[in-house]
């Protein structure tokens, strides 16, 4: 069994604080962090922009990760938004249990 890491940016805290309970609620994670206040630097547009975003890290199973990019992009508000999704390689197994069982 093996559970993933899906990150995306978004540009303000209740919006995000939105999106992960509807995650949860949903089933599509089973724990959502929220790093707020990062600096993200990038080309946008043929010109190098700044935006402070908060962070969100899903831990979910493989099952969900098609959901819960398609809910993340129909939902997000940016034209163009990073949705990246990380395999685990090696966790404690209480933990992946956890995760599995919690997105069934």
């Amino acid at each position: 069994m093996k559970i993933y890491i899906v990150n995306t940016f978004l540009p303000e805290l209740n919006k995000a604080k939105k999106i992960a309970k509807i995650i949860l609620d949903k089933r599509l994670a089973a724990c959502v962090n929220i790093n707020d206040k990062i600096q993200s630097f990038f080309w946008w547009k043929n010109k190098i922009s700044k935006e402070e975003e908060i962070e969100l890290s899903f831990k979910t199973s493989y099952n969900k990760i098609q959901p819960l990019i398609k809910y993340i992009e129909k939902n997000h508000p940016y034209e163009c938004p990073s949705v990246l999704v990380y395999e685990i390689k090696k966790t404690n197994k209480k933990y992946i249990q956890w995760v599995i069982n919690e997105t069934k």
